[in-house]
């Protein structure tokens, strides 16, 4: 499912997500396909260093999880293909 991560230093993400199982303090969020949202609602690349398409978060970094806009999902269909 595509969801926007807002983190706890105010980044906005977009991206697909999944619970993993963990341990406690262990990484508990598989997210895929990361892109960035932007203040003025446009999506650009995130981690521009790296070509690696899955990361691990910790759920206790992420404030909310959040529904994005259709034309959220739109733009960030057309950078994630």
């Amino acid at each position: 499912m595509i969801k926007c991560l807002v983190l706890q230093n105010g980044l906005i993400l977009i991206a697909k997500i999944e619970e993993i199982d963990a341990e406690i303090g262990d990484p508990n969020c598989k997210i895929s396909n990361v892109a960035l949202v932007n203040s003025d609602d446009t999506v650009s690349s995130w981690l521009t260093c790296t070509e690696q398409k899955d990361l691990l978060f910790r759920s206790e970094d992420i404030l909310t999880i959040v529904e994005p806009k259709s034309s959220i999902i739109k733009l960030y269909m057309e950078i994630s293909e």
